[in-house]
């Protein structure tokens, strides 16, 4: 419909309310009729119904051309929920699997994280004691087959990748890789297993007083992951948490509320929802949790949304420690899910999240959806301009028990707030910059038996493995290669903040590369301005 007709939005918002919503109702309940979802149907809504009917056969039976029924519904529904509000969708039953092992936190396939380069996959690591580290599949090897089927130099994408790789527990598939110390390529069978997804990226120590956890997600693995970190940190003398909710979008509302239960005694209020059809249900704390006296800091940013805005918020309004970071993204609607028989389902929102004080933590979206995202994208420039948000004249102020001042509007408004680094926006550090992912792959690829020969492990590369002139050197041709247009830089050219954050990027990288998040997170939190600022509070209150 949308590439026959080329609709405007306006003709999509026109027909959507117009004639669309008519069909969507109509083939809801006729096609998938779910139960118990609609009440009674009076004389009126009979009459709709038949109209429904009408159009849908006047259309098949009359339309100058052939229409597949089920695509025109497809596209209406997505239509449809984009005009209720932002966070309502549509999901089509191919996307279904895919979307729903975000919540599961695990899949079916061989354990691998891989990427593709120069049109070839490569894995990146294989997954702890999954399928794939069993076989012997390597670090670095480049998969050119998959059963018989060739994937290297055809232009692949990841999510044909994935659909290759990806299946059922206990089926089988076939791979030919290419390992640079061996001549001919080596062929596997690996047997798909259930593969977890962790949402705990990494926890350590940072100094002998402060634990440090980054979590990406809030799957139905978080809490238990979340508490492993919590108690290994305890018995290593914890008594400051620092928790990085940075770039976390959310999840699952339960995992929250058990994340959050352990900065709190018992009875604590953390969040509530409620919407029209929803009556206030609020959500306390059950518990006296395993981290409920110590010094807590949050990191946020404006990528995270939902469950993390629902843990900050319950830190801020309980006086239970300090936000750090920038306002976060501002999605505080609650989702329900109806599936359909044909494994589709809809997710519409029913309620709004509210934190302990009553700041709702939705956005508004009352000028549209493009107007939406617009403003997070200038908010998202605006912060890196260095002009944070500001207190609107007609934000809502609260107030905690213990006096803090407290501003709604949407969103989290963090006690600290730290822009981005003036260092970032100067032209030879964005230079720079734009090449250290790459360079950092290619060296480790390139290196890579050597450096795992002389570094055992992350701590030990951590510990002792620098950026050498040598390094430099390779690191600066590179990017000279790419671009004609730039000169050789020197160390010489830059200042010394300059020169540490990019040798700490390009170590993280590089250690990344070879070892996972053990081989990143410990070099990238000396260089990182938000972290460093919530030590320094801790310092300050300690």
């Amino acid at each position: 419909m949308k590439q026959n007709f080329n609709f405007t939005p306006f003709h999509y918002i026109f027909y959507s309310l117009a004639i669309i919503t008519g069909i969507i109702i109509g083939m809801l309940l006729y096609q998938y009729s779910p139960p118990n979802i609609f009440s009674p149907k009076t004389d009126a809504q009979n009459k709709e119904s038949e109209k429904i009917f009408n159009i849908l056969k006047y259309i098949s039976d009359e339309y100058v051309d052939s229409v597949d029924i089920n695509n025109l519904v497809e596209d209406a529904l997505v239509t449809i929920l984009l005009n209720l509000d932002p966070h309502s969708n549509y999901i089509p039953a191919e996307d279904f699997q895919t979307i729903n092992e975000q919540i599961t936190g695990n899949f079916e396939g061989i354990g691998i994280q891989f990427r593709i380069e120069n049109d070839t996959v490569v894995v990146i690591h294989t997954i702890p004691n999954g399928p794939s580290e069993k076989i012997g599949l390597k670090s670095g090897d480049r998969i050119i087959t998959v059963d018989e089927k060739n994937i290297s130099g055809v232009g692949i994408t990841n999510n044909e990748v994935m659909k290759l790789l990806r299946g059922k527990k206990g089926t089988k598939v076939n791979i030919d890789v290419i390992r640079s110390e061996i001549s001919e390529s080596l062929h596997f069978t690996i047997i798909r297993d259930i593969i977890p997804t962790y949402s705990v990226d990494f926890y350590n120590m940072i100094d002998k007083n402060t634990g440090y956890i980054k979590l990406s997600s809030f799957n139905l693995n978080s809490s238990k992951e979340f508490s492993d970190a919590l108690s290994d940190l305890k018995q290593k003398g914890m008594q400051n948490l620092i928790f990085d909710l940075r770039g976390n979008g959310g999840g699952v509302l339960d995992v929250a509320i058990k994340i959050a239960d352990h900065f709190f005694p018992a009875e604590t209020l953390l969040v509530y929802t409620e919407g029209l059809h929803r009556k206030k249900q609020e959500f306390y704390s059950s518990r006296r949790g395993l981290f409920f006296e110590g010094e807590v800091a949050i990191l946020i940013d404006e990528f995270s949304a939902s469950a993390s805005e629902i843990i900050a918020g319950a830190i801020q309004d309980n006086d239970r420690g300090y936000v750090v970071g920038r306002r976060s993204f501002g999605k505080g609607l609650v989702q329900e899910q109806l599936s359909f028989k044909d494994g589709s389902a809809i997710r519409i929102t029913v309620a709004r999240y509210y934190t302990p004080v009553g700041r709702c933590i939705q956005r508004t979206y009352n000028k549209g959806n493009i107007a939406y995202y617009t403003d997070f994208y200038e908010r998202l420039t605006n912060e890196y301009k260095n002009t944070p948000d500001t207190i609107d004249s007609d934000t809502i102020i609260y107030q905690t028990k213990q006096g803090r001042i407290l501003y709604g509007g949407g969103g989290i408004m963090p006690d600290i707030h730290i822009a981005y680094p003036e260092l970032y926006k100067t032209e030879i550090i964005t230079t720079l910059f734009s090449s250290v992912f790459q360079f950092s792959f290619n060296y480790a690829d390139k290196n890579r038996n050597k450096l795992l020969a002389k570094y055992k492990n992350a701590n030990q590369y951590v510990d002792n493995f620098n950026i050498s002139n040598e390094i430099w050197n390779e690191f600066t041709s590179f990017i000279t290669n790419k671009s004609k247009k730039i000169t050789k830089i020197s160390k010489a050219d830059l200042s010394q903040e300059q020169k540490v954050f990019i040798e700490a990027h390009l170590k993280a990288n590089i250690g990344r590369n070879l070892f996972d998040y053990s081989g990143y997170f410990p070099v990238i939190q000396e260089v990182d301005n938000v972290l460093q600022k919530a030590l320094k509070k801790f310092e300050k209150t300690g």
